[in-house]
């Protein structure tokens, strides 16, 4: 394999496994397989990124492991050498390269004023009806139905529902205050329906169980068919339609100079 393709075998290596951390503390070792390491950071941040929930950690575990397990298998039997792992490791790079080159363009052209925003929502407000029914809840969840309760009694007593969130739930939300944003009916599960689509928008629910746990949830917001969403409530869906136009034609003026700027011959076709 040629130098310059190992290197990047080597960093595609590092990026999948998590591993390739030089002098890493014992005491932040979670798991080890041959010269591969995932720590302890690594582990909790990928957990975080992917929205795995700390109960499932030592299942995120086994995975890491069976994968290691398994490239090291690959390696030894020389399939890293092959010419379509080559090809493919060239393919990765060169994907990589582009989506980071896309990446640094957007971020330095890219800039949305809240008036940039404003604009787009007052003169696109037809853009942001609701189809359908819609509720924005705050959500807590818990293993046993005295935990549910006690988070419950604290909100009651005057605590803000996305601290105790933080403290006591254990679903992939906590980190947001359990903030799961708006949801349709057929988004979660009926035991959550039914007291989301309930309950006065405003109010906290009364401790409910499914058989995932026991539920508190908090109504925020409620939206029917044909109501225009608030700018507030929008403001991602603006952000996010201002940015794909913005990207396209960033792009489409990018691949123009990039033309002009570099030699490019295409073949004719030949009949």
């Amino acid at each position: 394999m040629k130098n310059n393709n190992w290197g990047i075998y080597c960093l595609l290596v590092c990026l999948f496994s998590l591993a390739c951390r030089p002098k890493i503390p014992e005491n932040n070792v979670a798991a080890r397989v041959g010269n591969a390491i995932l720590t302890k950071d690594a582990l909790k941040n990928k957990m975080i990124s992917e929205g795995i929930n700390p109960d499932q950690q030592n299942e995120f575990i086994e995975k890491w492991v069976n994968g290691e397990l398994l490239v090291l298998e690959a390696r030894k039997q020389g399939l890293d050498k092959t010419p379509e792992i080559q090809e493919e490791i060239n393919n990765l790079e060169n994907e990589i390269l582009v989506h980071k080159l896309l990446e640094k363009i957007f971020a330095e052209q890219i800039r949305f004023s809240d008036e940039d925003m404003n604009s787009y929502y007052e003169k696109n407000k037809n853009l942001f009806a609701v189809a359908e029914e819609e509720v924005h809840v705050l959500h807590i969840l818990t293993k046993t139905q005295y935990d549910a309760s006690q988070a419950l009694q604290e909100i009651r007593a005057g605590k803000v529902f996305e601290e105790v969130a933080k403290v006591r739930s254990i679903d992939t939300f906590r980190e947001k205050g359990g903030d799961m944003g708006f949801i349709k009916r057929t988004d979660v599960i009926p035991e959550m329906v039914r007291i989301a689509f309930t309950t006065p928008e405003g109010a906290v629910s009364p401790v409910f169980s499914s058989s995932h746990g026991f539920h508190v949830l908090k109504v925020v917001k409620k939206y029917k068919p044909g109501d225009i969403q608030e700018f507030r409530d929008a403001r991602n869906d603006i952000l996010q339609r201002l940015r794909v136009n913005k990207e396209r034609s960033i792009y489409m003026d990018l691949l123009y100079q990039l033309q002009n700027k570099y030699k490019v011959y295409v073949a004719s076709s030949q009949n």
